[in-house]
């Protein structure tokens, strides 16, 4: 990674226990955004959260009614159920289908995708499966838990894009060797895809230099990774989302709050300081 841009002193981290923004540190992270070339920003379903997007264990548009729900949803979304009985595998997809399209975007989102247009470089590490951020216009996004709506035959290895499940016959069957399609992306109980972590390796092989988790519960470490190369470089970290994580106490910066609420503070102060900067030329 680049050379690093320390935290300024006395701005290390809101209390965890404060629910409002602090000014003070927006203003710093803001600042810190403004000067930097390139940032990873890594998120999480409470970002999705902020346009009404459900979500239990990671998985957007499930409620958890009863504590007995997450047995049910895991075998339900389980490699063995959708081989096994596919139809209720589908049942369950429509119910995240339909949840999926009725949200949108929300400034959160919006922001990362002025952010994109505002830094020289800037790329997207997102768990969530319901391309939210390409729907806001990102165009820099690695899907480590692929997509909901990409489905695969894993006999032919064919793949192919849909915008929902609307229209489709449930289960979908392949065109060419007719076996029930699947979404692309991982299902309980199977190993997360290879690929989104070499593009991943590649983009922390660049550099960076600031590194944001935004709207993570539960800090994997594959997610922890990038924050933790950073902060071993002295490379600014911030976190922001309504749980207290892992790396709460490590991270240069924490933001206690609504992930889009927080995005739009500090995205403003970096547009703020752009229009000085170009004013002053």
């Amino acid at each position: 990674m680049p050379g690093p841009r320390k935290a300024a002193a006395g701005t290390k981290r809101m209390k965890t226990g404060v629910t409002g923004l602090r000014r003070d540190l927006v203003d710093a992270v803001g600042a810190l955004l403004g000067q930097a070339r390139s940032a990873l920003f890594i998120t999480g379903p409470a970002l999705s959260a902020d346009s009404g997007l459900p979500h239990f264990r990671g998985v957007p548009g499930l409620h958890r009614r009863k504590p007995e729900d997450g047995k049910v949803f895991e075998r339900a979304l389980s490699v063995d159920m959708l081989t096994a009985k596919p139809e209720t595998t589908w049942r369950y997809l429509l119910e995240i289908d339909t949840c999926v399209r009725g949200v949108k975007p929300n400034r959160g989102h919006e922001v990362l995708v002025e952010l994109e247009q505002l830094l020289p470089r800037s790329a997207i590490m997102t768990i969530n499966v319901d391309r939210l951020h390409q729907r806001a216009g990102s165009r820099s996004v690695i899907e480590m838990h692929g997509a909901l709506h990409d489905l695969l035959c894993k006999r032919c290895e064919l793949s192919s894009r849909h915008e929902s499940f609307a229209g489709l016959a449930i289960p979908p069957r392949c065109a060419v060797c007719n076996s029930v399609l699947r979404p692309d992306m991982p299902l309980f109980g199977e190993p997360l895809p290879v690929d989104p972590f070499t593009r991943l390796q590649a983009e922390l092989d660049e550099g960076f230099d600031m590194v944001f988790a935004v709207g993570v519960g539960k800090m994997y470490s594959y997610l922890a990774r990038p924050l933790l190369i950073a902060k071993q470089e002295g490379i600014p970290t911030v976190e922001i989302g309504v749980e207290h994580t892992e790396l709460s106490e490590v991270v240069d910066f924490r933001f206690r709050g609504s992930p889009a609420r927080v995005l739009d503070s500090i995205g403003g102060i970096v547009k703020q300081l752009g229009r000085l900067s170009h004013e002053k030329l």
